[in-house]
């Protein structure tokens, strides 16, 4: 009885650790996505002309990093909600429960609890953050 407590418990461990891992694959490929989107969109100059920004990313990137710059994230929310809302609605429903496991707080019951596509969301933005956050925009100050 004790080999089949420990292997039960090894498979757990590996069952949640491969989910962990599966889903921060995703939300790298969604904001693999969402940077590629982004970038195909032209910067909206907010900075001025102290940078040379050529696209959203590049902005996106500078207000990671030195901002933020509005009072509120209104202006990032409109830009990059359709774009995640684009991205939760490629997921197939076990790839969407996949990512809501992974990415969820307690719960009292797993299978009653509701499953937000906020939580995915949220997910995805944090992974394109941390991208944003990372890159190097020495090539865009002009001065």
């Amino acid at each position: 009885m004790m080999a089949a407590s420990s292997a039960r418990y090894g498979l757990e461990n590996a069952a949640l650790s491969a989910l962990v891992r599966l889903a921060a694959e995703y939300n790298q490929r969604a904001a693999g996505r969402i940077v590629h989107a982004l970038q195909r969109q032209h910067a909206s100059g907010v900075f001025g002309g102290d940078y040379d920004h050529k696209s959203l990313w590049d902005e996106l990137c500078h207000d990671a990093q030195n901002g933020p710059h509005f009072e509120d994230d209104e202006p990032w929310d409109s830009i990059l909600a359709p774009l995640l809302q684009k991205e939760v609605e490629r997921l197939t429903a076990a790839e969407f429960e996949v990512l809501w496991l992974a990415a969820i707080p307690d719960v009292d019951d797993l299978a009653t609890a509701f499953r937000d596509a906020g939580v995915i969301k949220e997910e995805f933005r944090s992974a394109l953050l941390q991208r944003a956050g990372e890159r190097n925009l020495e090539r865009f100050e002009v001065w």
